[in-house]
């Protein structure tokens, strides 16, 4: 039962090897690599093991991982268990961020999700050994996608290793037209029995906080070998504040200002907004595995893996209004600079102060049960998996609004000279004292239930059989053949509620809104800003309930009764999907160069039914009008055959250089197919409070989004080629060549449809909204070069390096819109990373530098049906870099104290709006320090 094959040479070297370093507690080689009895009974030389001593090193992580890549089958990058050991890394998209080609997503300065080749977290496949994850939902700003993997849910403390597939093979899963990234759990059977312990703290400076983390792991046999258990759980609590200022740009018409002419044709800034968020994050994560080889020729597994993330939010925002007070402006203290309005004072805006809550739970749970039998030459396996995630809001959004009444206070703002380099802008305040309470009156109080839960159920079964064939001097080695069905499925819950009033005898009184934040709030970030109060959570969450559904405030979705646009929100998809495939494995040479090669093929059938509720206000004969809601069932159903051939040719002992043709398919996300059209959640509820009268504010915003339950997947024919040269002391240079050509671009279209919105009157106002639904739009061209070096000198003094350079074309071919090129989310010119490190007896010490160019970011691909590419906005993040450094000291045998620092230059990211000096975003997350002790026996 041979997993991946390695050469006896490779294998004599590497089992050895791993065998003595593990994660913690020692891993043994054949467990890292997959191999299976079969690899572990090859026979190697005894003198050339006992020469090989290896402590648990940095330097030895990598040179597992370049093993992982010199013995893949086609092109790929991994990290290993001691790699995420040994540098700043919270959870797997840390540890990635430094494999050739991916970058890293974060979300509050955690990493979130991962991009490969600039293809974002939708285009990746992400299995758990091999079988496929049903995959959480991000629902802190009631986003939503359904094919990104969210990392963050799993710890670094129990994953055994990580392996990027960039070229694949027919049995791999589909889905990955940027990569297949296989996450590989521990193994009880293939290493020796340990018990491994690790003790932390970690310390947020802009939060001021020590939150702690630990983890225990163990693994036990019997005395034959043939039966074992592991099992292992992780904690992690941690505290952490983020900032973020944002702002948009517009141009001011005459419509828009009566008094002030000179501003006519100049971009101003939009509403400007400072948002403070407090987070409480605790992480359980437990893992469990059993094997049993009772004979030779069979075996069976049972992996199992749970993870229980929550994350308590507290978003405390102020937002300094402009659009519609701009005749207010002082000329007097304007700067226009390259037909721009940096700097000013408005005199007499508005200041809307924003509270909102939340306690998100996320659970993941995986369970795989697997068997290999041997018998007559073939190797049978079949597999089943359950996986379910879920992302239930605990406590529901809470949105408590206060608002000053309009011409009250001034405000000066100033965002001139470098403000996206920089990340900081020079002033923002109003001279109204935010810290009293009586200054911002009440407005409003909203409440958003949201549960989303997401389940794969698959079977798959591999026949897997060695050959001995000759055919035109090519040497065919083994064919393998096999079925994957997978069930996948979510169901998407969301209610909004308005109706909120206070209990019996109780008022609204200064306490409900009188929480000071933190006085190092915006230091960095605001030159000139001010400090402010905000509603205080425990008040209003005793004192309020929803009128007539609920006693109290913390419903989840199911315990209220959906309205019309509660329905109209919420959403179920199903997808069946069968995949059969075949693959070849052949040898050869041309002249003296041997080379190795898979070709295969793999047939994909998708059946999709979606089911949503559409809304549209209808007129009676008497001109009243209604809110008429239309249930809906959509099917679809694509197939795709999916090619694939890869070559890897043995130029020299030590140089190997790889070739791969292949088709490649993802599936639209989840969101994108709901069958639902979803209004801005505040002029819904502006419009519920005020009705026709809502209309007249210039601040409203009348889009919506909505999905497309027809669209075609992603598909993509790729050519990829690498040259990688292994040293043979220690590391190597690698570099890989790769061009992807996808079809079926889906970006956003739109088109203004009329929608009916309630009134608290009990009568229904139709209003015309913009509304932006995802269409199959055009094609994409992708390429680039990637190069990675590990190298060490005698005197312990090291480095790994990666580079990746890409470019990126969209073409937009849409009828009435014409051809159109642009750039596409996600990808950077360039991004690299440098891990020097520095390895001396019992002391080691690492840094990592990781940086990326320019990007757009997901909120900068439309296609409208106006005609020329300058009417779009392109959002843009700002090139940046992070900083990252670890150091550990073996003070006992089994005894290790390590701290590792995130962020040591405190980067600050920015965004920007179709040019550099059009500042968008600000994020500061500042620096995390993490120490403690690990133990293994």
């Amino acid at each position: 039962m041979k997993r991946i094959d390695f050469s006896k040479k490779r294998l004599a070297q590497a089992v050895p090897l791993v065998s003595k370093l593990g994660l913690m507690a020692g891993v043994s080689g054949a467990a890292l690599f997959g191999a299976g009895p079969a690899a572990a009974q090859v026979e190697v030389d005894e003198d050339r093991m006992e020469t090989i001593v290896v402590t648990g090193t940095f330097a030895g992580s990598l040179d597992r991982s370049l093993d992982v890549k010199r013995d893949g089958e086609s092109i790929s990058d991994a990290v290993v268990a001691a790699d995420i050991g040994k540098l700043p890394a919270v959870n797997v998209a840390e540890a990635l961020q430094r494999v050739p080609g991916v970058t890293i997503v974060r979300e509050a300065g955690e990493g979130q999700f991962i991009s490969v080749r600039g293809l974002g977290p939708n285009f990746q496949s992400v299995t758990l050994n091999g079988m496929p994850l049903a995959y959480n939902e991000n629902i802190r700003t009631s986003g939503q996608s359904g094919r990104q993997f969210r990392f963050r849910v799993l710890p670094a403390d129990l994953i055994d290793g990580v392996v990027v597939s960039k070229a694949p093979t027919a049995d791999m899963t589909e889905g990955g037209i940027g990569s297949s990234v296989e996450i590989r759990m521990l193994d009880p059977l293939d290493r020796d029995p340990f018990v491994s312990t690790s003790f932390e703290g970690s310390y947020e400076e802009l939060a001021d906080t020590l939150s702690p983390k630990s983890a225990v792991s163990a693994s036990w046999q019997n005395e034959g070998g043939t039966f074992g258990v592991l099992g292992g759980v992780s904690y992690q609590e941690r505290e952490v504040q983020f900032e973020r200022f944002g702002n948009g740009w517009g141009e001011v018409t005459e419509e828009d200002v009566t008094d002030a002419d000179y501003l006519h044709g100049v971009a101003v800034p939009g509403d400007m907004q400072v948002t403070l968020e407090q987070e409480k994050r605790d992480r359980m994560s437990a893992v469990g595995g059993v094997q049993w080889r009772p004979s030779e020729n069979l075996e069976f597994d049972l992996d199992m893996q749970y993870s229980q993330f929550n994350n308590e939010i507290a978003e405390r925002r102020l937002t300094y209004q402009t659009w519609g007070y701009w005749d207010n402006l002082d000329q007097s203290t304007a700067v226009i600079e390259n037909d721009r309005l940096v700097a000013g004072t408005i005199n007499g805006g508005r200041i809307r102060n924003t509270t909102e809550f939340s306690d998100q739970a996320h659970e993941n749970t995986i369970v795989i049960a697997g068997a290999e039998y041997d018998v007559a030459a073939w190797t049978f396996e079949p597999k089943v998996s359950f996986s379910r995630a879920t992302s239930d809001l605990e406590t529901p959004l809470q949105r408590i609004e206060y608002r000053t009444a309009e011409g009250v206070g001034n405000t000066t703002f100033d965002l001139g000279g470098d403000a996206v380099g920089d990340a900081e802008i020079n002033a923002l305040y109003t001279d109204l004292d935010l810290t009293d309470p009586a200054t911002v009156p009440f407005r409003r109080y909203r409440i958003r239930p949201m549960n989303s839960e997401d389940e794969d159920v698959t079977f798959k079964f591999d026949a897997t059989r060695e050959l001995d064939m000759e055919f035109a001097d090519v040497s065919l080695t083994q064919l393998k053949t096999g079925i994957q069905v997978s069930d996948r499925s979510r169901d998407y819950q969301r209610r909004d509620r308005s109706t909120t009033t206070l209990r019996d005898g109780l008022s609204l009184i200064d306490d409900f809104n009188d929480v000071m934040v933190p006085g190092n709030t915006f230091d960095q970030v605001v030159g000139q800003g001010q400090l402010w109060t905000s509603a205080d959570w425990d008040l209003w969450r005793e004192s309020f309930v929803i009128d007539g559904e609920f006693d109290g405030v913390e419903p989840s979705a199911d315990q209220l009764e959906p309205t019309a646009a509660d329905m109209r929100n919420s959403y179920g998809i199903d997808e069946e999907i069968t995949a059969v495939y075949a693959r070849l494995d052949f040898a050869s040479q041309v002249g003296e160069i041997p080379f190795s090669g898979i070709a295969g093929l793999r047939y994909v059938e998708t059946e999709s039914l979606v089911e949503g509720t559409l809304a549209s206000a209808e007129t009676d004969g008497q001109g009243n009008v209604s809110t008429v809601t239309t249930a809906r069932t959509t099917d679809n159903t694509y197939k795709e055959l999916l090619p694939s051939v890869n070559l890897n040719f043995d130029l020299h002992d030590d140089v190997i250089m790889r070739l791969s043709a292949s088709k490649t398919m993802t599936r639209p996300s989840l969101s994108e197919l709901r069958d639902v059209v979803v209004p801005n959640s505040g002029t819904v509820s502006d419009i519920f409070v005020q009705g026709a009268a809502a209309l007249d504010d210039p601040g409203l915003v009348l889009t919506a989004a909505g999905g497309n339950p027809y669209l075609e997947p992603y598909t993509s024919w790729n050519l990829d080629m690498s040259l990688e040269w292994y040293f043979n002391d220690f590391g190597a240079f690698s570099v890989a060549g790769f061009y992807k050509d996808v079809d079926n671009y889906i970006a956003s279209d739109f088109e203004t449809r009329t929608l009916p919105f309630a009134v608290n009157d009990g009568s229904t106002l139709p209003v015309d909204v913009l509304v932006s639904s995802p269409a199959n739009v055009g094609d994409v061209a992708i390429s680039g070069l990637e190069l990675g070096f590990t190298g060490r000198l005698d005197m312990g003094l090291g480095i790994a390096a990666t580079a990746t350079f890409a470019t990126s074309k969209l073409e937009l071919d849409k009828s009435g819109v014409g051809l159109q090129t642009a750039g596409i989310q996600g990808i950077s010119d360039q991004s690299f990373s440098i891990s020097p490190f520095y390895e001396a007896g019992p002391f080691e010490v690492n840094l990592s530098y990781t940086w990326r160019d320019d990007y757009l970011t997901d909120a900068g691909v439309t296609v409208t049906s106006r005609p020329t590419e300058e009417d779009a906005t392109p959002f843009y993040q700002k090139g940046y870099g992070t900083l990252d450094m670890g150091a550990s000291y073996t003070f006992a045998e089994n005894y290790e104290a390590f701290m590792q620092a995130v962020n040591l230059t405190e980067n600050r990211p920015s965004t920007y709006v179709g040019s550099d000096d059009r500042l968008h975003q600000i994020h500061n997350y500042g620096r995390t320090v993490n120490f403690g002790v690990r133990a293994k026996f």
